[in-house]
């Protein structure tokens, strides 16, 4: 068969040429270059395992180095005796296969091989998926891993699912592969081989698919895009669908894969910040309703528009993962869905449906209906477009958003990217820089210097709020602390803990409506009058409630005493303006802009006080020359003189950014992971909140 070694060998001349005229290494690596002191660290037998081919990197040593080009394929001449071995190599294994096993070393997920390199060869040569191996990891040193967190990751993944094959470049991949699949990757139980076993076969009819549209597929790791495979999925696809039906599903979410990957490798979303940025350019509405296209406007002669009527409305529907009278979250987007409508008359109708989620974020608990069945309810009525108002919500809208393109899809949550369904959020950290300033006039007015804060999740968007409030009370207040409490956390009583350490301005519910009766919200100052005795029914001032909670809100711990509660000030999320603008670029044709809708991007609607969807209510017991500056920061957030991450920024471990310092990016706003120096307190581990807390970090927690 020496005419088969000879295909392998044209095969690696042609890549060493081609690496040499690139200027790159043309032998395969060793790892004894690679890892000069690689005897001297750790090892640690895996065993014999089926490792992929693919992985296999370089040899051990430089012996056989100049052998094989990149990819093993050979290069020494017909008449040697390397040749001769490798052609009987090859009649071997077309025969009965290999009867033992290489020996290879892996570094930092990639294998070396000690002994058996031409075996390696003949196997790349037949593109066999996989070879038995005994194993032995070198691991790295400290240092390193630190600068490869995704394969520290790793290491933590395969000591419970001993799979080689998956190899993620994102950090917090493994982790939400083991999420998704309903495993806890913080209990170390080992996986069953079944398991194991689906996860794998499942893995390799996605990557044989994806070979097999390799044309019609982003270039991007297999693994990063078996991930958002599973995220779409889940469950079923552990089903091991092979062929058309795959193919079918594959190029449904090819758009879909690059456009996840882009925003993680290249930072690519399109962040909307502003109304205006969507409303200004091409069409306007009728006094009858009708839509109609400025003369001469590209969008009106290249996008097909639809056209909307009091005859004809556009019909909004609204999928909530709890009931408005259970939840202070779900209330104001079912109030600003019925302002909106409102607002349009005839020619915007809306519908809301409730589809259930529990709280570890399982869709439709027993005996509901769960929010992918509300999504196929929406769609049956006629929606044309669909509102989901959580992220736990987003893997079942971005499902549906890829098997219905004829409808649009939005979720409210923020730094969440995908193509198929938009996102949309507010700047809430804008009014809570004004709410810190507020509650810092108010603690030095009582003579005090600290000030509690209760937040909710640690997602996106929540550590920028906390850390505007602080800043905006230090301007007032250079000595100030801000105690930070997590009402989500297990077994947490912040109600208790603001007690007990005499903290009586404190700044909790993001919003004015308590599904308790309650007028604990916003910034507010107590005013301990006794202890309650057992059974009491306080009037609505004092109650403190134990309400569902949702992005927005907090549960508040029992109550401990008596007290009265004077509202100081109060952040607001205006959603029926942010649905009205939103509604509005549909009505108009603008949507799908191309200044909105961008190729291959995800798009994120993010707005805050100059589009009027966040702002502040103020006491009217604030003294006057305290709303005065208070309006005049607010003029001045809404004029973009004044943002409250300007400046110099110091967390509790040290400085984020000095004086003429690059400013911060709205993405780093976003994902903020660090607590400024005045707050005292810390963001929580996930393992450390309740379940519903759990749940919803999983999908859009600070990492």
């Amino acid at each position: 068969m020496i005419e088969e070694y000879n295909k392998a060998r044209r095969a690696g001349e042609r890549e060493y040429k081609n690496r040499l005229t690139k200027g790159e290494y043309p032998f395969v690596p060793a790892l004894d270059d690679i890892v000069p002191d690689n005897e001297v660290l750790g090892r640690r037998p895996v065993g014999l395992i089926e490792i992929p081919v693919w992985l296999i990197e370089g040899t051990k040593t430089r012996a056989r180095q100049n052998s094989f080009a990149p990819g093993f394929m050979p290069l020494l001449d017909q008449d040697t005796e390397f040749a001769i071995k490798w052609s009987n190599l090859y009649n071997a294994q077309m025969e009965e296969g290999f009867n033992s096993p290489i020996k290879v070393y892996e570094y930092l997920h990639r294998f070396y091989v000690l002994e058996g390199n031409k075996r390696v060869s003949v196997s790349r040569f037949l593109d066999m998926p996989t070879i038995h191996a005994d194993v032995t990891r070198i691991v790295p040193p400290e240092k390193v891993l630190e600068e490869n967190p995704v394969y520290a990751e790793f290491l933590e993944f395969y000591k419970v699912c001993p799979l080689y094959d998956i190899v993620c470049t994102i950090p917090g991949s493994y982790r939400e592969i083991a999420e998704l699949l309903g495993h806890d990757p913080d209990d170390g139980e080992r996986w069953s081989e079944e398991q194991v076993k689906a996860l794998r076969t499942s893995f390799w009819n996605f990557s044989e698919t994806v070979h097999a549209l390799q044309s019609q597929m982003p270039d991007m790791p297999l693994g990063d895009a078996f991930l958002v495979y599973l995220r779409i999925y889940t469950g079923e696809a552990l089903d091991h669908y092979r062929g058309k039906e795959l193919d079918k599903r594959l190029l449904k979410i090819r758009k879909e894969l690059l456009t996840v990957y882009r925003s993680y490798t290249e930072d690519d979303v399109s962040l909307m910040e502003s109304s205006d940025e969507v409303v200004n350019a091409g069409s306007i509405i009728t006094k009858t309703g009708s839509m109609i296209t400025r003369p001469g406007s590209i969008l009106g002669k290249v996008l097909p528009v639809k056209q909307y009527s009091e005859k004809n409305p556009l019909k909004a529907a609204f999928i909530y993962d709890r009931r408005p009278e259970d939840s202070d979250w779900i209330y104001n987007h079912d109030f600003g869905r019925r302002r909106m409508e409102q607002t349009y008359g005839g020619l915007v109708i809306t519908k809301a449906f409730i589809g259930l989620i529990d709280s570890t974020g399982s869709d439709a608990p027993e005996g509901t209906t769960g929010t992918e069945a509300a999504i196929r309810e929406a769609a049956e009525w006629g929606a044309d477009v669909i509102f989901t108002v959580s992220p736990r919500q987003m893997k079942y809208t971005l499902r549906a958003a890829i098997e219905r393109e004829d409808i649009i899809f939005l979720n409210c949550s923020v730094n969440l990217a995908h193509q198929a369904v938009r996102t949309y959020y507010a700047k809430l950290y804008e009014a809570k820089f004004l709410a810190g300033v507020a509650a810092a006039v108010e603690a030095e007015r009582i003579g005090s210097h600290r000030i509690g804060y209760v937040s909710d999740y640690p997602i996106f968007g929540t550590i920028a709020c906390i850390n505007a409030f602080a800043i905006g009370a230090a301007m007032i207040d250079p000595d100030v602390r801000i105690y930070l409490e997590w009402s989500t956390k297990q077994d947490n009583d912040w109600w208790h803990s603001m007690e007990k350490q005499g903290i009586d301005v404190i700044s909790a519910f993001d919003s004015t409506h308590r599904v308790d009766g309650s007028n604990v919200y916003g910034v507010f100052r107590l005013e301990r009058t006794g202890r309650a005795q057992a059974g009491d029914q306080n009037d609505a001032e004092n109650i403190m409630g134990e309400p569902g909670a949702g992005p927005g809100e907090q549960k508040s711990g029992p109550k401990e005493q008596e007290c009265k509660v004077y509202n100081i000030a109060a952040p607001i999320w205006k959603w029926g303006k942010l649905y009205e603008i939103i509604i509005r670029t549909i009505l108009e044709g603008k949507y799908h802009a191309s200044l909105v809708d961008r190729k291959d991007q995800a798009t994120n609607y993010w707005w805050g006080m100059i589009s009027g969807v966040v702002d502040i209510e103020l006491s009217d017991d604030l003294s006057p020359y305290t709303r005065q500056l208070i309006e005049l920061l607010r003029s001045n957030i809404i004029s973009g003189t004044v943002n409250p991450f300007d400046g110099e920024l110091k967390s509790q471990t040290g400085w984020v950014r000095r004086k003429d310092e690059p400013e911060l990016t709205s993405k780093d706003i976003i994902m903020m992971d660090w607590l400024n120096e005045n707050v005292i307190g810390e963001i929580p581990e996930k393992a450390t909140l309740n379940d519903e807390a759990k749940s919803t970090v999983s999908v859009s927690g600070v990492k």
